[in-house]
Order: structure tokens, then sequence, then C-alpha cells
């Protein structure tokens, strides 16, 4: 991990807050309860609902450098994922080593908590619908999104995949997926993040 001290620590978690806060679309409570309550909105009025963490086919635990930027804002953070076919734990980390943030996601709950960012106006769901779209296998993702008449296409080009979600004609969001480092572009909510898995020790 990296190492920071004092107001250059603040920055960097002030930033990611606002980055969080921003990318989720604010403005919801700490996610509990019944999952289907929560639906993920990529325009104003087209949405889904979270897929089944007993869908997921991998399995990852190991460390990752998260980079990400909303609008002009931007941060770096380190963090641990843990993700299998019954959980998605992810605990993202200070400088110092310390939790900053942890959430978790079962395939009857979703939790969101943090000792830095208000987790009452995080919404976690759209979080997890990110993860999955980046991680899932597309056999389970194409028809799940298709059902809500988005279209999900993916493109190879050697080890590298593309993926993008679009509605009505107009491309929302791209994935490239190189097999260590994950980028994400949201162009109509305006939000991007680059994901780095390394190897766990």
């Amino acid at each position: 991990m990296f190492y920071l001290h004092g107001k250059a620590l603040a920055r960097i978690i002030i930033a990611f807050a606002t980055v969080l806060v921003g990318m989720t679309l604010c403005g919801c409570h700490n996610a509990h309860g019944s999952l289907s309550a929560m639906p993920v909105f990529y325009t104003d009025d087209a949405s889904v609902e979270l897929i089944s963490i007993n869908k997921n086919k991998i399995s990852i635990d190991a460390p990752q450098h998260i980079e990400g930027a909303y609008g002009e804002k931007t941060f770096s953070m380190d963090a641990w994922m843990r993700m299998n076919d019954s959980i998605l734990n992810i605990v993202l980390f200070s400088g110092f080593g310390n939790t900053v943030a942890e959430l978790k996601y079962t395939s009857d709950s979703l939790k969101f908590e943090s000792t830095v960012m208000n987790a009452e106006k995080t919404k976690a769901e759209y979080i997890v619908a990110d993860i999955q779209l980046c991680y899932f296998d597309m056999a389970v993702l194409k028809p799940h999104y298709e059902a809500q008449h988005f279209l999900l296409t993916e493109a190879t080009n050697g080890n590298e995949s593309i993926r993008t979600l679009a509605k009505d004609g107009k491309d929302i969001l791209t994935i490239t997926n190189n097999g260590s480092t994950i980028q994400l572009k949201n162009t109509l909510r305006n939000y991007s993040y680059t994901i780095t898995t390394g190897s766990a020790q």
C-alpha cells in the first residue's frame, strides 16, 4: 500500500467521498432489506434489479488499487475484494491501512458502512451493479439487462474485452478488461474508474 500524511490523506478521503456519492447519484438510505426494492437506474426512466450473487461464476480474493473520477473530482484508493457465489465483500483502506469503508452483498442483504463517508447518502446498489457488469459472465448479464430493454454487447481483441451497455441507441457505459486491469467509463453519468487487481500474499 501507499502511505500519505496529514492534509494529503484528508484531501484523498474527501475526494473519494465526493466521487463515490456523486457516481452513485446520492440521496438514498443505507441499503438493507428487500433487494428488489432497490432498482438501479442507468437512465432517468430505465432501471434493472441486482443479479443474485449466487449466479456469479468466478472467485476473487485479492488486493486492488482503484483510481476514479466524477467530473473534475478524482480519487485513488487501495481495496481488498472477495467475491464468490455467496458474497461480494469490498473493503476500502486509507493510506495508513485503516478501513475507510466496507460493502457486503449476499443473496439476501446489502450493507455499506463507512467511518468517513455518509453511508446514508450512498446508493450501495449502484456500486454492486457496476461490479457485476465488470465481472459477471455475459451469459448471466445479457438476458438480465435485455429483459429490461437494454443492449449489452461484448467484443474481444486478443486478451482484451470491451463491454458496452446501451439504451435506445445511446451508449451508457463502456468496460474495458485486459485481465489485470478493468476500466469502466459511464459517459451518461460522467464518472469513471480503473480497477487494478494484484496478487494475494
